[in-house]
């Protein structure tokens, strides 16, 4: 009987053991995760933080053209009041500038342009992928379809372009190819 008893305990122990051991392993790859999230965090925070100081200069920058814009109006303003040809000269100036900050949003919105590539034949997506690719900024008749700055870098990078050839080509800043490399 007592034999019997001791077996029945030495099988509880095993089964008891088994379990702490699965129990252990499930917490182990639950710290794992945790760390992985804390990883993926920290670099999230180090791009959002990126990019804000990108957005600082450029509205420093901003400030700084608009300060020298008031002073060149305060200026002309001071100098001549009826001078017509300085005034031409004045709005030419503020024209050219604002052009400068006009926001040009994508011609073909997007999701239209995604689901007519999606329904294009393979081998018709992988030749307009290649003329794309060979030099994504000039434009043709024949080939009316724009690529986004996410795409035109991306295909760019996997030309094996560097991340400052790309901004220099796309006329952004380092860190804005950084982040959408970084968030496709």
């Amino acid at each position: 009987m007592q034999t019997i008893f001791l077996v029945f305990l030495f099988l509880l122990n095993m089964i008891a053991f088994y379990i702490i051991a699965l129990l252990y392993v499930k917490v182990s790859k639950f710290n794992n995760l945790e760390m992985k999230q804390q990883k993926l965090m920290e670099e999230m925070d180090n791009a959002i933080g990126a990019y804000l100081t990108e957005m600082k200069d450029e509205n420093e920058r901003l400030i700084k053209i608009i300060e020298e814009r008031q002073q060149k109006d305060d200026v002309y303003h001071a100098g001549s009041q009826g001078d017509t040809m300085k005034e031409s000269n004045t709005d030419k100036i503020v024209a050219q500038a604002e052009s400068d900050f006009v926001l040009k949003s994508p011609k073909i919105p997007v999701k239209m342009a995604l689901k007519s590539y999606q329904s294009m034949p393979i081998s018709a997506k992988k030749t307009e992928t290649d003329k794309a690719v060979e030099d994504p900024v000039q434009e043709t008749a024949a080939e009316p379809i724009e690529m986004d700055d996410r795409s035109l870098a991306f295909s760019m990078q996997q030309q094996g372009m560097s991340v400052e050839e790309i901004a220099k080509q796309l006329g952004k800043g380092k860190t804005y190819v950084e982040l959408l490399l970084k968030f496709r």
